[in-house]
């Protein structure tokens, strides 16, 4: 399916907040792989479709394997590379390639997103992506342990493999 008709599509099927912070990443992707000369139509697809399983506030991780799948069974996307970097654009995972690196982060820094740190985070993405990517996730798990909220073991096997890389 062809990125507009992809856009058309996730329109009908996300709120408008949903679908803005979906266009925002694909053009954060689209940003990123320009720089660390990364796939740009993949990565825009990517970006656009990362959270299109997404359904209601409690549902931050297991929607990156829902939108995995509704990536290929509703909007026909059968590239590997573009599957996994919405599978894991939550947590990460050991070995990243640079699409899930440059997703990942899009996700995070996308212009509507405002916390603390993300304004740093958008400086360091556009000149170390690891770099980014080890704050972001030290950021999350800090933020999951102060609440006593259940830690996904992938984040920090991604946070050690990254710190141990460098």
């Amino acid at each position: 399916m062809e990125l507009e008709k992809l856009k058309e599509e996730l329109k009908k099927d996300l709120g408008q907040k949903l679908y803005n912070h979906s266009i925002a990443t694909m053009e954060e992707a689209e940003k990123l792989a320009k720089i660390y000369r990364g796939h740009i139509e993949k990565a825009k697809i990517a970006g656009l479709l990362h959270d299109c399983g997404k359904r209601g506030k409690d549902d931050n991780i297991s929607h990156a394997k829902k939108s995995a799948e509704l990536a290929i069974e509703k909007y026909g996307i059968d590239n590997e590379e573009i599957i996994n970097a919405i599978r894991y654009h939550t947590t990460g995972r050991v070995k990243m390639a640079l699409l899930e690196k440059i997703v990942f982060i899009a996700d995070k820094i996308e212009p509507n997103r405002a916390y603390d740190g993300v304004e740093e985070l958008r400086k360091i993405a556009y000149s170390n992506l690891d770099e980014a990517i080890i704050r972001s996730l030290e950021s999350t798990i800090e933020y999951v342990k102060k609440r006593k909220m259940e830690l996904n073991i992938e984040s920090v096997n991604t946070l050690n493999y990254l710190k141990e890389k460098k």
